[in-house]
C-alpha cells in the first residue's frame, strides 16, 4: 500500500459539507486533504435543487462564511438568484448546479488544499480511540493516509463508525430510514403554461396541510425568481388510474430557474432501502432510474407546458435522506429546531424547513404502497443554533462529523440534512479540526469562545442577527 504524507486535517467526502469543511480547514491553517469519490465537488448541491433555509421565515439570514461567499461568487456568474421569502418553506433561491460545481472548484483551488479525487473510503486505522490514519482506495489500490483531525463527511458517518464512534440508524424506534430519491431536471418546459394551468386548477395547487404561513396562491410563486411548487395530486391521481403512473408518491415538486426553459423534478420515490448497503443502493439507482424514464412520460401527457420537455441532467447517484448519524455529547431534538433554540457552545445555524418524509413500515415487509407516504414539512421560523457537541462523536478523540449524520433525531435530522445546514456545520468542523491540529488534535478540548470568535471573523452566522 502506498503511504502519503501525514496531513494536519483529512476530511472525507467533498459534498456540500465536505469540501466546505476542507476550504475552512486550509483557510485556517492546516495543511488539509479532501478526499472525494467522484470527480466533482459539492455533492447534491450541484442536483440543482432550490436552496430552502438560506435565511429564516423571518428573513434573518442562518447561512454566512464559506456558504454565503460561494453563493455570492456564482451568482455573479448568474448561478444563483436573490434569497425571496417563500410561504411554505420559510425562504429559497434558485441555482444553476454547473455555475456552483465550478465556483466551488475555484474556491477549493486556491484555500491551499490538496484534493484525491476519485477516491473512496475505505476503513480506518484506530488506536484507543484516536484515527492514526485512513486507507482510501483508487486506481492505484489501496493508499493510507495519516492526519492529525479527521472530518466525516461522507454523509453515513462511514469513517466514524469504522473508527468505533456511537452512532444510531433511521428511526430511534425501529432503525428503518426515510425513502430516498433521484432529482433530475428537464429542458423544454413552457413554465407559462403551466401556471396558467395551476391558476385555473386549484386542485393540483393545494394549501399544505396544516399551513398557517400568509398568501398561498400561484401569482406570489409566479413572482419570485427560483419559487417552484409541490402538487400535480389531480393529474397524478388520473394518470394513476389511467395505468400510466405507478410511483408511490402522490405529488410533484418542480424548482425553475429564470429566463430558463429548465426545471428540476423531484417526483421518484423508493422505500426500504439501506443507504449503507451496496444491494439496497442498487436497487434504489435501478428503480429510481425506471421511475425517472416514467416521470418524463407523465409530465409530457399529463402536465400542461411539459408536452416537449427533455432530460437534460440526471443524478450522479441517488439521494439518500438518512442512514447512520453519531452520537455526541449533544442530540439536537426536534423541539431544538422549531423553539430556534440557542446553545452556548452553538457554533453554526439551521433554517432549513423541518422536512421529514414518512418511513413506510409496509416497505420493509414487501407490501404496496401506491401512495408510498407523506412529508412532514415545516418551515423554521427562527434559525436554531447547533451546538459543537453535535459535531463531536463519542468514543474518537480526534473526529469531527459535519453534513446530515452529526448527532440529531430522526426528526431533527430532517432539518440539520438540508444544504445551507450542511455547508454551516462545514464550516465550522473544518475551522475547529485544523485548530484543534493546531494544538494537541482533540477537538473537544478546544476553548468554545475561541472557536466561536474565529468562526465570526470568517463571516459564519453563529448568533441570529
Amino acid at each position: 500500500m502506498r503511504l502519503r504524507k501525514q496531513y494536519d486535517v483529512v476530511v472525507a467526502g467533498g459534498g456540500t459539507a465536505g469540501v466546505i469543511a476542507a476550504i475552512a480547514a486550509a483557510r485556517t491553517g492546516a495543511q488539509t486533504l479532501l478526499v472525494e469519490q467522484y470527480g466533482n465537488l459539492g455533492g447534491v448541491l450541484t442536483l440543482g435543487m432550490s436552496l430552502k433555509g438560506v435565511n429564516d421565515a423571518e428573513g434573518r439570514p442562518a447561512l454566512g462564511g464559506i456558504g454565503a461567499e460561494l453563493l455570492s461568487i456564482a451568482r455573479h456568474s448568474g448561478g444563483v438568484t436573490e434569497v425571496t421569502e417563500h410561504p411554505r418553506h420559510g425562504s429559497i433561491m434558485g441555482q444553476d448546479p454547473e455555475a456552483v460545481k465550478i465556483a466551488l472548484l475555484d474556491m477549493a483551488r486556491d484555500s491551499g488544499m490538496d484534493m484525491l479525487l476519485h477516491s473512496y473510503f475505505v476503513d480506518t486505522m484506530t488506536d484507543r480511540g484516536r484515527i492514526q490514519a485512513v486507507r482510501v482506495a483508487n486506481k492505484a489500490g489501496l493508499e493510507v493516509i495519516p492526519a492529525r483531525v479527521f472530518v466525516d463527511c461522507t454523509g453515513d458517518a462511514d469513517l466514524a463508525a469504522a473508527a468505533g464512534a456511537e452512532h444510531v440508524r433511521g428511526r430511534e424506534k425501529d432503525g428503518l430510514h426515510q425513502p430516498v430519491s433521484s432529482i433530475f431536471r428537464v429542458g423544454g418546459a413552457d413554465l407559462e403554461r403551466t401556471w396558467a394551468y395551476l391558476e385555473t386548477h386549484p386542485e393540483d395547487f393545494e394549501t399544505p396541510p396544516g399551513y398557517n404561513g400568509d398568501e398561498y396562491s400561484v401569482a406570489k410563486f409566479r413572482a419570485r425568481p427560483g419559487v417552484g411548487v409541490a402538487g400535480f395530486r389531480a393529474l397524478i391521481a388520473k394518470a394513476r388510474a389511467a395505468g400510466d403512473y405507478s410511483i408511490p408518491r402522490e405529488d410533484m415538486g418542480f424548482n425553475p430557474m429564470p429566463d430558463r426553459p429548465e426545471v428540476t423534478i423531484n417526483i421518484t420515490r423508493v422505500h426500504g432501502i439501506d443507504g449503507t448497503d451496496p444491494d439496497d443502493l442498487t436497487r434504489a439507482e435501478i428503480e429510481t432510474q425506471r421511475q425517472m424514464a416514467e416521470g418524463v412520460r407523465f409530465l409530457r401527457r399529463y402536465v400542461p407546458g411539459f408536452e416537449h420537455c427533455y432530460v437534460v441532467a440526471s443524478p450522479f447517484q441517488v439521494g439518500v435522506r438518512e442512514t447512520r448519524r453519531v452520537r455526541g455529547a449533544y442530540v439536537l431534538t426536534a423541539e431544538d429546531v422549531k423553539s430556534g433554540r440557542n446553545f452556548p457552545d452553538q457554533v453554526a445555524r439551521g433554517a432549513y424547513p423541518l422536512d421529514v418524509h414518512e418511513v413506510s413500515t409496509a416497505a420493509a415487509t414487501g407490501a404496496e404502497i401506491p401512495g408510498g407516504g407523506g412529508t412532514d414539512l415545516s418551515k423554521i421560523l427562527r434559525s436554531y443554533g447547533i451546538p459543537a457537541r453535535c459535531l463531536m462523536p463519542i468514543g474518537v478523540d480526534n473526529l469531527l462529523v459535519a453534513g446530515r449524520s452529526l448527532s440529531a433525531t430522526h426528526e431533527a435530522a430532517g432539518s440539520a440534512r438540508g444544504q445551507p445546514v450542511c455547508m454551516a456545520t462545514g464550516h465550522a468542523a473544518g475551522t475547529m479540526a485544523a485548530l484543534a491540529a493546531a494544538s494537541d488534535g482533540v477537538p473537544a478540548g478546544l476553548p468554545i469562545a475561541a472557536v466561536q470568535e474565529t468562526l465570526r471573523r470568517q463571516g459564519a452566522v453563529i448568533e441570529r442577527p
